[in-house]
């Protein structure tokens, strides 16, 4: 059996994985932009009935990076970012909202742009 918050950071994964983004379905130690990163929300999961017959809420925040470059075009590339994720969110995840763009030094790789969306979704057994 896979665990409930499994299927939906696969389901998350598999809806993003193709587009021109790494897709890391658990938080790498250094992220290669451009990429989308799924970390657990707080809460992470908000039960609705436990024991047998699962059914509860998950909540993701997604990671949206990309490079910084020396103009102004980072921002066009986190706002494309922004709306190709939101095109692709796939059915019975809610969008919450999208943070605003923000840099993010990764370490070793540098300074990103960065953006959380928060997502969640019902699930059951």
């Amino acid at each position: 059996m896979t665990a409930l918050t499994t299927e939906s950071r696969t389901t998350l994964a598999a809806a993003f994985t193709g587009q021109g983004y790494r897709v890391y379905d658990t938080p790498p130690p250094v992220p290669t932009p451009p990429c989308v990163t799924f970390v657990a929300d707080s809460p992470w999961i908000r039960p609705g009935r436990i024991g047998s017959n699962l059914n509860y809420e998950v909540r993701w925040r997604i990671l949206v990076a990309v490079k910084v470059r020396k103009t102004s075009a980072e921002l066009l590339d986190i706002e494309n970012a922004v709306d190709i994720i939101l095109g692709l969110m796939p059915a019975g995840f809610e969008v919450a909202q999208v943070g605003p763009p923000q840099l993010t030094d990764t370490g070793a790789q540098g300074t990103v742009i960065t953006t959380e969306i928060a997502v969640s979704a019902h699930m059951k057994e």
